[in-house]
C-alpha cells in the first residue's frame, strides 16, 4: 500500500465513502423532478443552444422562455457552444474503461492500484454488483481496447497485476465494458447573461480524484442556493461562478497530478514515486485529501440541501 485514504469524520454519520449506480441516482434525480409542484418534465428533446435572456432552442426549432438557461450538458455542451464562454476544451490522450460485475465470491477489497498495466480499482455498488475501473492508455492495454480484444485485455492485466482477471473474466463480451476518452474542459467563466453552466460543461477532468460526477451534484447545490438567496436571478450567477470555478479547477489539477503519477512508467521513477508518498502518507495526509476533495464542508453542503427541499420544515 502507498497510502490509505478513506473518509474523514466530518460528522457521525458522514464518517464513510458509497459507489453509487447512475441508474441509481438517475432514478433519484427524476423523482425529485416529478415530485416538485410546478416542475415540468420533457424528454426526447435536443437542445441546440441558449441564448442571454436564457430563452431555449430546440432541435425542432422551438424556443422555449426561460428564467435561466442552466446547462448541465456534458463535454460537448450545446449551452456552452452557444453562448460567450470562453473554454478550452481539451483531449488528454487518456482512455477508461468502466465495468458492472457480479459480487459473489469476489476477494477484492475497494481501493484503487497503480500497476505497470495502469490504474485499476473498484468498489461494491449494492449486495450484488461490484463496479471496477481500469485505465486504457499503457501500451499493448491501448491497443487491446482499440480492437476490442477482451482476451488481449484480459492477458496484459494478468502479467501486470493478476487480482484484476477474476473481475475481467466475468465479462461476457467486449460490450459489457463502458469505454470513455477523458477530456478537460476549462471555462473562464461559468456564466454569460442568463446562461449558466455546470458538471462536465464547465469543468471535465480526469477521473482520478473522483469528482466528476460528485462535483457536478456540488454544481447544483450551490446554484440553487446562490438563486434563493440572490435579490435577483442576474445576482447568482456571478456569486455562484466565484465560489464554484477556483474549487473545481483546484481538484481538475490535482486529477491531472495523479494520473501522471500514477502512469508513470519508468521503473526507477515508480520507486522514487512510491517512497515519496509513503513518506508523505499517513491516516493525517489521506485525510487531508479527501477534504480537499469535497470543495464544500460536507455538513454545510447537507444542511444547504436540507433548507433547499424544505427537509427540516
Amino acid at each position: 500500500m502507498i497510502a490509505p485514504l478513506g473518509a474523514p469524520a466530518f460528522a457521525p454519520d458522514l464518517d464513510h465513502m458509497l459507489a453509487v449506480r447512475r441508474a441509481d441516482l438517475h432514478t433519484v434525480l427524476l423523482d425529485a423532478v416529478t415530485t416538485q409542484p410546478g416542475a415540468r418534465l420533457r424528454v426526447g428533446t435536443t437542445v441546440v443552444g441558449a441564448e442571454p435572456d436564457g430563452t431555449v432552442v430546440t432541435a425542432g426549432g422551438e424556443r422555449l422562455a426561460a428564467d435561466l438557461a442552466v446547462g448541465f450538458d456534458g463535454v460537448h455542451s450545446a449551452v456552452r457552444t452557444s453562448g460567450g464562454f470562453p473554454a478550452r476544451v481539451r483531449a488528454t490522450g487518456q482512455v477508461y474503461l468502466r465495468g458492472l460485475v457480479p459480487r459473489a465470491s469476489i476477494a477484492a477489497e475497494p481501493g484503487e492500484t497503480w500497476a505497470p498495466a495502469g490504474i485499476f480499482g473498484g468498489a461494491p455498488v449494492d449486495a450484488d454488483t461490484w463496479y471496477f475501473y481500469a485505465s486504457a492508455t499503457a501500451p499493448g492495454v491501448a491497443e487491446a481496447v482499440t480492437a476490442r480484444d477482451l482476451a488481449a485485455l484480459r492477458r496484459l492485466w494478468e502479467r501486470g497485476y493478476p487480482e484484476a482477471v477474476p473481475l475481467l473474466e466475468r465479462l461476457h463480451s467486449f460490450d459489457d465494458l463502458l469505454v470513455n476518452d477523458v477530456v478537460r474542459v476549462d471555462c473562464a467563466r461559468w456564466y454569460d447573461g442568463r446562461r449558466v453552466l455546470g458538471g462536465d460543461a464547465a469543468h471535465a477532468m480526469a477521473p482520478t480524484a473522483g469528482q466528476g460526477a460528485n462535483s457536478a451534484l456540488v454544481d447544483a447545490a450551490v446554484l440553487v442556493g446562490r438563486l434563493a438567496a440572490a435579490t435577483t436571478v442576474e445576482d447568482a450567477p456571478a456569486d455562484y461562478d466565484r465560489l464554484r470555478r477556483p474549487a473545481v479547477a483546484r481538484v481538475q489539477n490535482r486529477a491531472d497530478l495523479l494520473s501522471r503519477l500514477a502512469h508513470q512508467r519508468n521503473p526507477a521513477v515508480r520507486w522514487l514515486r512510491d517512497v515519496v508518498l509513503r513518506a508523505a502518507g499517513g491516516r493525517r495526509a489521506g485525510d487531508r485529501v479527501a477534504r480537499e476533495a469535497q470543495q464544500v464542508d460536507p455538513v454545510a453542503l447537507r444542511e444547504l440541501v436540507r433548507r433547499l427541499s424544505g427537509a427540516d420544515t
